[in-house]
């Protein structure tokens, strides 16, 4: 049987203007760094522009254009989105990356309690070795899970050194349970020095790596603890509500 194919002159077509573009991919060449990181975007769309920022700010038509691949030599907040004259914007993407200031501050830490059996992760030593877990939380040894009241680590340091920041590396994918916690609190021989809250935590959010960057008293010191809050419980928003969120981190980073 012979079937000969084509299209009628009659065929209506959906005008480009109703399809969105794909979202693009940030590469770097390292989520921490020392000194800089190169920064690339996946582009595949022929006459499409990659527009982005550095500052956390949202993407718009007036954005920084990118045409070759970035160095960048601080903490960053890169947004991103894929334009074309024929097609919807895409979504905006966003991937945070940071300076590590004291690459081997850390000596040791100790955290209670003990994370779940599930996601133990590598152990405490996990938390201070400036490797970034991925998205694919669940065979990442990268991370450690909890759920509890609260998480304690406490830090000892390699030596005496002058810090005005601590940065704890967690993850928000909600789909699957996981919030970023509410509170950070930074002690000093019981001393409170530091402390932030994340009041969107309990907010509806995409999934992402979660940075909280807890100022401290600038000063110099040989040990930390660290502690940390999840939520008390899911919002209600969420099918899981009223039950007790987990929190997955990944790394604590000395600055």
């Amino acid at each position: 049987m012979l079937c000969q194919a084509g299209f009628s002159q009659n065929t209506v077509y959906a005008p480009t203007g109703i399809f969105q573009l794909s979202d693009p991919q940030i590469k770097v060449s390292s989520i921490f760094f020392e000194s800089d990181v190169t920064l690339n975007f996946g582009l595949d769309m022929p006459n499409s522009t990659i527009k982005y920022t550095l500052d956390g700010s949202s993407v718009d038509q007036n954005s920084k254009v990118f045409s070759k691949p970035l160095k960048i030599t601080e903490s960053a907040v890169i947004k991103t989105k894929m334009f074309h004259p024929d097609y919807i914007e895409s979504d905006e993407v966003e991937l945070e990356v940071v300076k590590i200031a004291q690459k081997s501050a850390i000596k040791q830490i100790e955290v209670l309690p003990a994370p779940s059996e599930k996601y133990s992760g590598i152990g405490a030593k996990g938390l201070y070795d400036l490797k970034k877990g991925s998205a694919q939380f669940g065979g990442d040894k990268q991370w450690m899970g909890f759920q509890t009241e609260k998480i304690i680590a406490s830090l000892q340091l390699e030596k005496n050194i002058i810090i005005n920041k601590i940065v704890v590396s967690t993850l928000t994918n909600q789909s699957n349970w996981i919030f970023a916690p509410v509170k950070v609190e930074v002690y000093h021989d019981d001393e409170l020095i530091g402390e932030i809250t994340f009041p969107k935590s309990e907010k509806e959010s995409l999934n992402s790596a979660t940075f909280l960057s807890v100022p401290i008293n600038k000063g110099v010191y040989d040990t930390l603890k660290v502690v940390i809050y999840p939520l008390s419980e899911i919002p209600q928003w969420h099918q899981g509500k009223g039950t007790t969120p987990w929190v997955f981190i990944d790394e604590i980073i000395i600055q």
